[in-house]
C-alpha cells in the first residue's frame, strides 16, 4: 500500500506542474479570445475572423504599451497614472500588490533587493533580502532592513537588524529568491557560499 502511495505522489509530483502550466496558458487564450472576440468581429469585415486572433491581438496591445511606457512623455502619464490608483483605498491594495507580484515574477523589480544575506533568528539561519542598508531606529542609526520571504507563499516578514549580524552570501537575489519559495527542494545545487563584503 506505501508502494502505491509513493507512486501515485511521484505521479502527481511530476504531472500537476504540466497541469497547472498548461491549464494557465489555456485560461490565458480563452480570457483573450473572449475579450477581444466581439470587438474585432465587429472591426473587421464579416468572415474575417479566425480564432487566435483575440490572443495574438493581446500580445499586440500588451506589446505596444511596452513600447510606449519607454516613451517620456508617456512615462509621465503611467507615473501620473499609478499616483492617482495608489489615492483609492481599495484599488491600491490590489494595484499595489499584483504590481509588486508582477514585478517579482518578472525580475524587473531585482533592484529593490540590494543583496542576498543569511540572519539568524531564534537559532535558526534564515535567507533574507536587504531592502535598506541605511535604516535609522531612534538611537540605533546603523540597522538594514532585511525581507525575509516565505516559502510556497507570496508573503513574509521585514526585520530591521543590526549589519554586524547579517552574513552576506555569494549568490543572485532571483536565484536565492527562486530556492526559498520552492523551498530548496532543487537538490541538485545545494550549496550556498558565503563571503563577507
Amino acid at each position: 500500500m506505501k508502494t502505491i502511495t509513493n507512486t501515485f505522489l511521484k505521479g502527481l509530483l511530476f504531472s500537476l506542474p504540466i497541469l497547472i502550466t498548461f491549464g494557465l496558458i489555456y485560461w490565458v487564450f480563452v480570457t483573450a479570445e473572449q475579450m477581444l472576440r466581439v470587438p474585432l468581429e465587429w472591426l473587421l469585415p464579416e468572415g474575417w475572423y479566425i480564432t487566435g486572433m483575440g490572443l495574438l491581438s493581446t500580445f499586440g496591445i500588451v506589446f505596444a504599451l511596452g513600447v510606449l511606457a519607454q516613451a517620456y512623455l508617456i512615462e509621465k502619464l503611467f507615473v501620473w497614472f499609478e499616483l492617482l490608483m495608489e489615492k483609492i483605498p481599495f484599488v491600491k491594495t490590489v494595484y499595489t500588490s499584483a504590481r509588486d507580484l508582477l514585478g517579482f515574477l518578472t525580475g524587473s523589480n531585482e533592484h529593490d533587493m540590494q543583496s542576498v544575506v543569511a540572519v539568524e533568528v531564534n537559532g535558526m539561519r534564515m535567507i533574507g533580502f536587504v531592502t535598506n542598508e541605511h535604516i535609522a531606529l531612534g538611537e540605533n542609526t546603523d540597522q538594514v532592513a532585511v525581507y525575509i520571504p516565505m516559502s510556497y507563499m507570496i508573503g513574509g516578514f521585514l526585520v530591521y537588524m543590526d549589519k554586524e549580524k547579517c552574513t552576506p552570501l555569494d549568490i543572485p537575489v532571483q536565484k536565492a529568491m527562486q530556492q526559498v519559495i520552492t523551498a530548496h527542494i532543487n537538490h541538485s545545487d545545494s550549496s550556498m557560499d558565503s563571503a563577507e563584503k
